[in-house]
């Protein structure tokens, strides 16, 4: 498992300074209205995850997460640019949960 830094936004209430791992994870993500999308989770922590998606999401979207596993998790689009980007969790993962999904997207690398 590979750690990542965290990027840190300076305009950001938030600081985020928590471990990010890399991984490569699918999840099926909604949005209200939306079909069901099949994104890429790229790196996870207990607070969020970067995520690569075909469509566009534009910052503060409310979606919703089907990570393996568990249940389904709300989060909001902290950013999107270019097919890439960050969501934030309503709330936060427990920290075993988010280790053992990381180290399972690697299993499949």
């Amino acid at each position: 498992m590979k750690l990542v830094p965290a990027y840190v936004d300076p305009g950001s209430a938030e600081q985020r300074g928590r471990r990010r791992d890399r991984t490569d994870l699918w999840a099926i993500m909604r949005q209200q209205q939306e079909p069901n999308e099949a994104i890429r989770i790229v790196d996870l922590s207990t607070h969020g995850c970067g995520f690569r998606s075909r469509r566009t999401l534009p910052a503060g979207r409310r979606v919703w997460l089907t990570l393996p596993g568990i249940e389904t998790w709300a989060a909001t689009v902290a950013w999107y640019d270019g097919g890439k980007g960050g969501l934030r969790f309503e709330r936060p993962l427990d920290a075993a949960t988010a280790i053992r999904l990381a180290a399972r997207g690697e299993e499949g690398r």
